[in-house]
């Protein structure tokens, strides 16, 4: 029996359930880090790394630098004046923000599919992430202990594991006819191949902890809150906004993060009357993730 033939005898969601296995067990192979990215974790090991020089990394990829120069310019950076250098838009961002903003858009211009199913999948993921991005910043601006930007770039990679199956599963595209099964394997293995991408890529442990957190609701490790806390309740109130609330999503006030973020007297309610006052903020803000 040809090999084409095998994968057709086997049944599509056992196909997509191994597909993810081997991932994990690294039979199947994880994406290295885009070139962009590396050339930049390369740069920056040198204990003699300057601005300059990623500035110049950057420069060398088109598309990198209109994202860059796009997010810098966007109401969470925005500072006095636009930004139209990449070494301006580096020092209102910060070297690591611009690190891991680098690397989630390369890793989004990597996926290319011949599947009308996974091209759709794709784009739904990558829109879900910017807001959730969006979200998670406004979130920490009214909380008192985390930074607006560490919050949008976790709430940024928390999918990243996403596009890791998406890409295995392109192998297999013409079997792939039922959205439901893509989706119910995604939600199974996203959250553990994202925690070994970021791992592997060498993201600090608070943004691993995010993807492994991924629709974990009733997390509860520890008394303080993390940027994990953070992003679970900005996609809670992405879920309720979207009408997928009732989708087996907890009430507002039964997630542990919620009553962990020092939102100060701000009640469920509240918090999503919040959001809505900072649509357009929230909305400006996934335009300038989104493009690229």
């Amino acid at each position: 029996m040809s090999t084409a033939s095998a994968v057709k005898s086997v049944p599509i969601a056992t196909l997509i359930t191994d597909i993810c296995a081997k991932l994990l067990s690294h039979h199947a192979s994880l994406p290295s880090m885009p070139a962009v990215a590396a050339r930049i974790h390369d740069a920056m090991a040198s204990p003699n790394w300057s601005m300059r020089t990623i500035a110049t990394i950057i420069k060398s990829d088109l598309g990198t630098t209109t994202y860059l120069l796009q997010v810098a310019n966007s109401p969470l950076y925005a500072g006095a004046g636009p930004v139209r250098q990449v070494e301006q838009a580096i020092a209102r961002l910060g070297i690591n923000s611009t690190r891991h903003l680098v690397m989630a858009h390369a890793v989004r211009s990597m996926f290319v599919t011949r599947s009308a199913l996974l091209t759709s999948l794709m784009q739904r993921t990558w829109a879900s992430s910017t807001r959730l991005a969006a979200l998670s910043g406004v979130l920490a601006k009214h909380c008192s202990r985390f930074r607006a930007e560490s919050a949008t770039l976790a709430g940024l990679l928390q999918d990243i594991g996403v596009l890791p199956i998406l890409n295995v599963l392109n192998r297999y595209h013409e079997q792939l006819k039922n959205e439901a099964q893509v989706v119910g394997a995604i939600d199974r293995f996203a959250p553990s191949v994202g925690t070994v991408l970021l791992t592997r890529w060498g993201f600090d442990a608070d943004m691993v902890e995010v993807a492994r957190s991924r629709g974990n609701w009733l997390r509860d490790p520890q008394p303080s809150a993390d940027l994990a806390d953070v992003v679970l309740v900005a996609r809670l109130h992405a879920e309720i906004a979207s009408g997928d609330g009732a989708r087996n999503v907890p009430r507002i006030d039964a997630v542990p993060a919620f009553s962990k973020l020092a939102f100060g007297d701000l009640r469920p309610d509240g918090s999503l009357a919040l959001l809505h006052d900072e649509e357009a903020t929230i909305n400006d803000l996934m335009s300038s993730l989104g493009t690229g």
